[in-house]
C-alpha cells in the first residue's frame, strides 16, 4: 500500500559513533551486485545504478532447459552439463552444471551459480531448490535486491516462495559495488522484501571496517515503505548549551497515523522530550506537535538583570497544523506557541522533521508566530469565511498586533459581457491585551471593471466604492469611538504593446516595448482619529505603481489625484524564453496627499512627483538577476535599492549575492534592520561528493556580521555527512541595568558546531541542518541529491 503521507518515513538507524576512523575498505557481495550495476555517463553523487535485465516470462508452469550436453533417465533424473540455463515462469537458472529429480522435483547445481526472479538476483557455488514451490538454499552465496540497492554475502542463503531471504553468518550494505563504507553484519538476518523490511539477531555496525556499534535485535527498512524504528541521531556543538544529541524514535501506527518521540539531550540546559503525531484520513490532513525542556539551566530571558535572581524556566513549543474539505466546506488551522520569544533561536524547531511554521511580517521586518483558523465556503460565484487570528511577537522591540476574534467575510463576482462586478462584506471584532482602543469594523467593498484587451494593448477603467463603519472601545479622547465612512474610487488602466525584431551578438531576438498608464483618483476622508487595526504603508516599487491604494488593510485609505506612467521592455528567444525584462516608471501627483502614516510612511505628501522606480530582472545560462532602484529626485538622494545575482549550474554549483538598502527615508529601529547589509552565500562541488557550503549577511551601519556559516559536507549513495559552523546574532533584547533602571537595547550572538551523518538506506529523515542550510542558502533543497 502506498504511504498516505507526501513525505518519506523510513525506519530504523543505529546510534552512531562521530569519530571514525579512514582505514582501507573490503568489499563483499560484489558478484552479485556487479552483474547488474552501470556506470553513470555523467559524474554525480550516485555514479551508477542497478539495471535488471528483462526476463522472459512464461504462462505455464512447464520447465525448460538448455545446456551444451543433457542427459536423462525416464521417471528418475535429468543431468545438464555446460551453459546450463533452465527457466520456469519468471524464474532463471544459470550454473556449469544441474541435476533434476522427477519424481521429488529438487534441483541441485554447481559452478557459477546465478539464479534471477523479479527484483532479486543470487550467486553461489552450489544450490538446491525447488522449481515449482520457488525455493532455494545456496552455499558461499551472495544477493542483490535491485529496487532497495541492498547487497550481501552469506555463508548460507535460503529463500522461500514469498522471496523472503535468510542470510546466516552474513553481512548487507546500500553502497556502490566499489564502495563498502558501511555494512551490517549478523550471525542471522532474515529480509522479509514482501513487507519491506528486515530482522538481524546478534548483529554488529561496521564503518569503514571498524566496529561502532553491536545489538542484539534490529529491524530495518530495506524499502521506501514505513516501518517503526529508530531514526537517523543529529549531534551539534553549540558556544552556549554544549553538545546536542537527538535520538528519535518513529512509531509507524496504521496506514493512516504515525508519531515521532525525539529524545534529546543538550549538555548545559538539560534532557528535552520532542513529540509529533500526524493523522490522514478522506477529509483532512492533521498535526499535533509539542516540544518540552523542564527547568533550562541556562536560559535567562530578565530584562532588569540587576534586579532580579536568575530562575531556571520550563521551555516549550507547540503546533498544530490541520488541513481538511469536504464537498464545498474547507478548514485550516494553524497555531504555534513558544515558552518565550529566544525559543526558536536557541533550540530550534522539531528535531526529526521539518515542520513548518507560519509566520507573518506587521508593520516591521522582525517576524511573529502566526496563529489561525479558518472555515470556508467556496460557490461557483461566491463564498463565505470565517476566520480566527492572533500573532505572537517575537521581538521586544515591536509593538503587539491587533488579533481577529473573529472575522466573517462573504464575497462574490459576476460577470456580464465583458464588465466584470465583485463584492465584499467584511465584519471584524479586533481585540489586543494592552489599553490599546478596540472594537469592531464594519467592510463593504464593491467594485466594477470593463476590461478590453486586444493582442496589441488593453483598457480597464473601473470604478469602487467602500464603505467602513467602526464601533470602538477603550478609546482616548483623541479617537473617535464610532465613525461612518464611504470612499469612492476611480481609475483607467491602459497600456500599448509593440513588438520587433532584432539581432544582438548573432542571436535573434523578439524585443517588446509596453508603455503603460494608471489614472487613479480616490476622494479624501479624515482618518487620523481612528486606530489602525492591519492598516501599514505599503513598500513602493514599480508594481505598485498601478495599485489603487498605498496602505494594506481597510483603516487607511489614501486620497489620490494622480497620473503613474510607466514603460517596460522585455527580449525573448525563439523558443519563447523570456531573457531580460527591464522597467522605468513614476508619478505624478495633482494634489497634496492628506491621508498619511506620519513620519513611518517615509513620503513628502507635499511633492509632486514620486520616486522614479526602476527593475530589471532576467535569466541567462543559470544566472539569476533580480534588481530594483528607487531615487528621489526632489532630494537628490537614493531611498532604496536591491541587486540579487543567483547562480547555479548543472554540477549544482550554487552562488548568491544580495546588496540591500532600506528606505533611507524612514525612521526604523537599525537593531531590527540595517539600512545597508549584504548576503552572500554558496554551495561549491570541490569533487563529485564533496561541497563547500558557506555564508556571509554583514550589516554596514554597524559594520557587525549578522549570521557566517561555513560548512563541508560529503554525500555519495552510500552516506552523508556533513560539518556546519555557524555564528549569528539573535533578535534584540531590552535590556535594564543600575538604579534607578536604564534601558538599552542588546543583540546577543550566538555560535554553534552541527554534525550530520547518515548511513543511506538505514533510515534518514529531514534534519536540524537541512532546514538551517535551506534558510541561509536560497535554491538549496535538501534532497537534491540522492
Amino acid at each position: 500500500m502506498t504511504p498516505p503521507f507526501r513525505i518519506r518515513l523510513p525506519s530504523v538507524s543505529t546510534y552512531l559513533s562521530w569519530t571514525l576512523l579512514l582505514l582501507p575498505i573490503e568489499t563483499i557481495a560484489a558478484t552479485a551486485a556487479d552483474a547488474d550495476w552501470k556506470q553513470n555517463a555523467r559524474a554525480g553523487q550516485c555514479r551508477g545504478s542497478y539495471v535488471e535485465p528483462e526476463v522472459e516470462g512464461m504462462q505455464d508452469s512447464a520447465v525448460r532447459a538448455s545446456a551444451i550436453s543433457a542427459m536423462s533417465v525416464r521417471d528418475q533424473s535429468t543431468t545438464l552439463t555446460g551453459d546450463v540455463e533452465i527457466h520456469r515462469g519468471d524464474q532463471q537458472l544459470n550454473a556449469d552444471f544441474a541435476t533434476i529429480d522427477t519424481e521429488t522435483e529438487i534441483y541441485t547445481a554447481e559452478g557459477n551459480i546465478k539464479l534471477r526472479q523479479p527484483g532479486i538476483l543470487l550467486h553461489g557455488d552450489h544450490i538446491a531448490g525447488n522449481l515449482f514451490k520457488d525455493t532455494a538454499a545456496i552455499d558461499s552465496a551472495s544477493f542483490l535486491l535491485h529496487q532497495s540497492r541492498v547487497r550481501g554475502s552469506a555463508t548460507r542463503l535460503s529463500k522461500d516462495a514469498d522471496n523472503n531471504l535468510v542470510i546466516e553468518s552474513g553481512s548487507f550494505t546500500t553502497c556502490e559495488p566499489d564502495s563498502n563504507t558501511w555494512k551490517i553484519e549478523g550471525k542471522s538476518v532474515t529480509l522479509r522484501t514482501g513487507e519491506g523490511y528486515g530482522v538481524a539477531r546478534d548483529l554488529t555496525l561496521r564503518v569503514k571496517d571498524v566496529p561502532v556499534a553491536y545489538l542484539p535485535w534490529l529491524r530495518f527498512p530495506i524499502d521506501d515503505r514505513r516501518q517503526s524504528g529508530f531514526l537517523t541521531p543529529s549531534a551539534g556543538q553549540d558556544s552556549d548549551r554544549g553538545t546536542d544529541i537527538a535520538i528519535p524514535y518513529y512509531f509507524n501506527l496504521r496506514p493512516n497515523l504515525d508519531a515521532t518521540y525525539t529524545l534529546r539531550n543538550i549538555w548545559k540546559s538539560g534532557l528535552m522530550h520532542e513529540g509529533e503525531v500526524r493523522y490522514l484520513n478522506r477529509h483532512s490532513e492533521n498535526l499535533v506537535a509539542l516540544a518540552f525542556l523542564p527547568s533550562d539551566d541556562v536560559f535567562d530571558d530578565r530584562e532588569l538583570i540587576d534586579v532580579e535572581e536568575f530562575d531556571e524556566q520550563d521551555r516549550w513549543l507547540a503546533h498544530i497544523n490541520h488541513r481538511g474539505h469536504y464537498g464545498r466546506w474547507s478548514s485550516r488551522i494553524n497555531y504555534t506557541a513558544v515558552s518565550d520569544i529566544d525559543y526558536l533561536h536557541d533550540l530550534g524547531g522539531f528535531t526529526a522533521t521539518r515542520t513548518d511554521f507560519d509566520r507573518a511580517l506587521g508593520q516591521s521586518d522582525t517576524p511573529a508566530l502566526l496563529r489561525s483558523g479558518v472555515l470556508a465556503w467556496d460557490q461557483d460565484n461566491w463564498g463565505a469565511k470565517l476566520e480566527l487570528r492572533s500573532f505572537q511577537e517575537l521581538n521586544q522591540a515591536r509593538t503587539e498586533q491587533y488579533a481577529v476574534l473573529p472575522r466573517l467575510s462573504v464575497f462574490g463576482a459576476r460577470s456580464y459581457g465583458s464588465a466584470r462586478l465583485s463584492g465584499q462584506v467584511q465584519m471584524t471584532e479586533f481585540d489586543r491585551s494592552d489599553a490599546a482602543p478596540q472594537g469592531s469594523r464594519l467592510v463593504v467593498d464593491s467594485s466594477a471593471r470593463l476590461p478590453i484587451r486586444r493582442p496589441w494593448g488593453f483598457l480597464t477603467p473601473s470604478v469602487r466604492l467602500i464603505h467602513r463603519k467602526y464601533d470602538l472601545d477603550n478609546v482616548s479622547p483623541q479617537v473617535r469611538d464610532s465613525a461612518s465612512l464611504t470612499t469612492t474610487l476611480a481609475s483607467i488602466d491602459a497600456g500599448l504593446i509593440f513588438e520587433r525584431e532584432t539581432m544582438i551578438s548573432g542571436q535573434r531576438l523578439l524585443q517588446t516595448l509596453e508603455p503603460r498608464l494608471f489614472y487613479l483618483y480616490a476622494e479624501e476622508d479624515f482618518q487620523d482619529d481612528l486606530p489602525s487595526f492591519d492598516s501599514t504603508p505599503i513598500t513602493p516599487n514599480f508594481n505598485n505603481l498601478f495599485r489603487e491604494f498605498r496602505f494594506t488593510g481597510y483603516d487607511r485609505i489614501g486620497d489620490a489625484d494622480q497620473l503613474a506612467l510607466g514603460l517596460s521592455s522585455s527580449f525573448y528567444t525563439d523558443s519563447g524564453q523570456r531573457l531580460v525584462t527591464m522597467s522605468l516608471g513614476q508619478i505624478f501627483h495633482f494634489s497634496d496627499r492628506e491621508v498619511n502614516f506620519g513620519l513611518t510612511s517615509g513620503v513628502d505628501p507635499a511633492a509632486d512627483t514620486s520616486p522614479v522606480f526602476t527593475s530589471i530582472t532576467g535569466r541567462y545560462r543559470g544566472m539569476d538577476i533580480n534588481a530594483y532602484y528607487e531615487w528621489d529626485s526632489e532630494s537628490s538622494r537614493s531611498n532604496r535599492g536591491f541587486v540579487s545575482l543567483k547562480y547555479r549550474d548543472a554540477r549544482d554549483t550554487i552562488f548568491n549575492i544580495t546588496y540591500t538598502l532600506t528606505d533611507r527615508s524612514v525612521q526604523r529601529n537599525r537593531l531590527i534592520r540595517n539600512e545597508e547589509e549584504t548576503d552572500i552565500s554558496f554551495i561549491l562541488p570541490l569533487s563529485a561528493s564533496w561541497n563547500l557550503i558557506g555564508r556571509w549577511n554583514y550589516g554596514w551601519d554597524e559594520k557587525q556580521t549578522i549570521e557566517s556559516l561555513v560548512g563541508l559536507e560529503y554525500n555519495d549513495c552510500c552516506w552523508k555527512a556533513r560539518v556546519v559552523f555557524r555564528r549569528n546574532l539573535e533578535e534584540p533584547r531590552i535590556l535594564g541595568t543600575g538604579f534607578p533602571v536604564q534601558y538599552f537595547t542588546d543583540r546577543r550572538a550566538d555560535s554553534g558546531i552541527y554534525f550530520e551523518f547518515q548511513l543511506k538506506g538505514l533510515a534518514s529523515l529531514g534534519g536540524r541542518l537541512d532546514s538551517l542550510i535551506g534558510d541561509a542558502i536560497p535554491g538549496y533543497a535538501a534532497g537534491r541529491r540522492l
